[in-house]
């Protein structure tokens, strides 16, 4: 399978984390082409047994999809732990470099490297690296979709370049309580509020791509 067709699948997978499934917009958006681009290349992963397309709905991925999304993404992570505990390059350059870097290493390679990093768990960005949860998403929600005054942990988010950006300059932690404060649907800004106090103000669209779990209780003693 070509790096094309990689691309597209670990677009749908990492896209359709916490929705049902994935627009032909969200393809076109997160992979820079046209929309014929997208049917066509769409239509053939379909005939692979890769996707399941629904005119108008979205795509999905079957069984044989997700195995391979999966075996994608859990190589693609491993170079995005490398990228930053290695050779601490800058966070936002990650993903692209991570993407072009699993593009080369073979399952053999890639087992090497996991040896080698000590099996991390997670990516810098809350991605796990457990294959058989990538795709789980039953525990989580998407921080747009939490309700006002409840409390949640961000634990992962969409892994792009510009969204890494904006998380870094709002300093937005993983594994941090928030409490969602307020929210203005005709601005399409969600107010959060960490431990500490600080309030920050994130665009809804964008929230739509971080995914929350709920406060771990503390256990009795």
């Amino acid at each position: 399978m070509s790096n094309h067709q990689n691309t597209y699948l670990k677009i749908i997978a990492e896209c359709s984390f916490a929705r049902p499934r994935v627009s032909n917009k969200q393809i076109i958006h997160f992979a820079n082409v046209t929309p014929a681009t997208v049917t066509e290349t769409t239509r053939q992963q379909q005939t692979q047994g890769l996707v399941n397309r629904r005119r108008y709905t979205g795509v999905t991925l079957t069984e044989r999809g997700k195995q391979v999304a999966c075996q994608l993404l859990t190589t693609y992570r491993l170079c995005e732990v490398f990228l930053d505990q290695q050779l601490r390059i800058p966070r936002d350059q990650i993903p692209e470099q991570a993407w072009q870097m699993a593009d080369t290493l073979t399952p053999t390679t890639a087992a090497a490297l996991a040896d080698y990093l000590d099996h991390p768990q997670r990516s810098p960005f809350g991605g796990t690296l457990a294959p058989d949860r990538l795709l789980d998403d039953q525990q989580v929600t998407r921080l747009s979709d939490v309700p006002v005054n409840a409390t949640v942990t961000l634990s992962g988010y969409l892994e792009t370049a510009n969204l890494v950006a904006y998380l870094d300059h709002l300093q937005l932690p993983l594994d941090v309580p928030l409490t969602i404060t307020a929210r203005d649907d005709e601005l399409h800004l969600l107010y959060l509020q960490l431990p500490t106090q600080r309030e920050v103000t994130i665009n809804t669209l964008v929230a739509t791509y971080l995914y929350t779990i709920p406060v771990a209780v503390p256990a009795e003693v």
